[in-house]
């Protein structure tokens, strides 16, 4: 997987961000923070630990919303997998 592929990834959470049910602040500063770090790790592609560190971030996000957000956790399991890949 490439830095393109994560860059497209992180085009479509967005997309997918502004379609959603209004959300909660709490759902929505998270989602910042995230989106907000994959974009670092975009930039730093080399920094393995914050990979480790995003891919438990998204895990715990999925967990908590996947059912009230089933399109945006496709897009986030999938970000997730390319950070895997980077790990490897």
């Amino acid at each position: 997987m490439s830095q393109q592929e994560l860059h497209d990834l992180l085009v479509q959470l967005e997309h997918q961000r502004k379609q959603l049910d209004p959300i909660s602040s709490e759902q929505n500063h998270r989602l910042d923070d995230l989106i907000e770090s994959l974009e670092q790790q975009k930039l730093y592609p080399d920094d393995f630990d914050q990979y480790s560190a995003l891919g438990t971030e998204i895990s715990d996000f999925l967990i908590e919303y996947e059912s009230q957000h089933p399109a945006l956790a496709v897009v986030l399991k999938s970000i997730s997998q390319i950070l895997n890949n980077f790990k490897a």
